[in-house]
């Protein structure tokens, strides 16, 4: 289960940092807006990397998700996060291309999301604490999966469209 006491960075709609909140508390009011990072994978097929959602995981659990995701610790910039959501959950090292930030709110939350996209071919190394499994996707089918995605994928995805 996530640390619900892990301190998230709260800031304002331009991203101006105003506080820290636990996960706990950002995750029960959407009106704490916290940032977030998603980190995109295409192979050289041009399909794109998801990974399944530990069933531990707090918000979503069993759904599909981006590449990488993650919260920006206290002290962190967005690409440093990236970085490191690429270390702890697929085991890998990807040049990165910053693509957009933006506002992302779902029924749960509202965060600051800075996307990330990058190209590798695997060897992927998931992290089974959060990760149940990884696997590439054919962009253009993506929307049989829509009911499998969790929201914060949607709204991503449709960042790059």
């Amino acid at each position: 289960m996530d640390k619900q006491d892990e301190l998230f960075v709260v800031v304002d709609k331009n991203d101006k940092v105003i506080g820290y909140h636990t996960r706990y508390e950002c995750h029960h009011n959407k009106l704490l807006i916290h940032r977030a990072v998603g980190v995109v994978i295409f192979n050289n097929q041009g399909q794109i990397l998801l990974q399944k959602r530990s069933k531990n995981k707090d918000l979503n659990p069993g759904l599909y998700t981006l590449s990488a995701t993650g919260h920006v610790d206290k002290g962190e910039t967005y690409v440093q996060t990236a970085k490191r959501e690429l270390t702890e959950e697929l085991g890998i090292k990807a040049t990165l291309k910053r693509e957009k930030r933006y506002l992302a709110a779902t029924e749960q939350e509202t965060e600051m999301n800075c996307l990330f996209t990058a190209k590798h071919n695997g060897p992927f190394y998931p992290n089974k604490d959060e990760v149940d499994k990884v696997e590439f996707f054919d962009v253009t089918k993506l929307k049989e999966y829509s009911s499998r995605l969790t929201p914060f994928t949607t709204l991503s995805l449709k960042q790059l469209s």
